[in-house]
């Protein structure tokens, strides 16, 4: 939530040695779209990949803890003199003052209310779910189903676009009441 409130964010992605690098590219490409990403990985990481999934930098998990903080302090400063020059992000959508019940729909709320942002069903999943497991396809439907019932009362609801197994979450629109649709004449020969 804190990456989701603050523009110009960094995030230490801290990848373990004990393997965890079977979807790296793919959570630092997701991760990438809230937030700049530096990346702490074992020596057998493919850089260069990762480096073009939306990393800033990927240094060495055994790099001396002094030497870590230097270049995360210095990415820090980087993003700090960027984002003086140039805001990153439009000012946000203009949204209804939900307070989900839980943390994770607060989060899937923020992240739906994000100017300009579409999100595959399979992105949400990654940054939703945990380092090893991401949120299923169906759970994630579930938790949207929870949330548009929050925003019903507003008159709002979320945006999906349903299209060869896959979901897109396009944001927040004006939910429209649903209407029976008037009968059609009978077909004549």
């Amino acid at each position: 939530m804190s990456l989701l409130r603050r523009p110009d964010g960094l995030t230490v992605l801290d990848v373990s040695e004990d393997g965890g690098t079977d979807r790296l590219e793919q959570r630092v490409r997701v991760l990438s779209t809230i937030s700049s990403v530096v990346v702490l990985a074992p020596r057998d990481v493919d850089v260069v990949a990762t480096l073009r999934a939306g990393a800033v930098n990927v240094l060495p998990r055994d790099t001396p803890p002094r030497e870590l903080a230097g270049r995360i302090v210095a990415e820090r400063r980087w993003i700090d003199l960027s984002s003086r020059r140039q805001r990153l992000r439009a000012p946000s959508r203009s949204r209804p003052q939900v307070v989900p019940h839980q943390a994770s729909q607060q989060v899937l709320l923020e992240l739906l209310s994000l100017p300009s942002r579409e999100w595959c069903c399979h992105d949400l999943g990654l940054l939703l779910g945990t380092a090893g497991e991401p949120v299923s396809k169906r759970a994630l439907q579930a938790r949207v189903m929870r949330l548009n019932g929050r925003l019903a009362p507003y008159g709002v609801s979320v945006d999906a676009v349903h299209r060869w197994g896959r979901t897109r979450y396009t944001g927040m629109r004006e939910a429209v009441p649903y209407e029976v649709p008037p009968e059609q004449s009978p077909l004549r020969l």
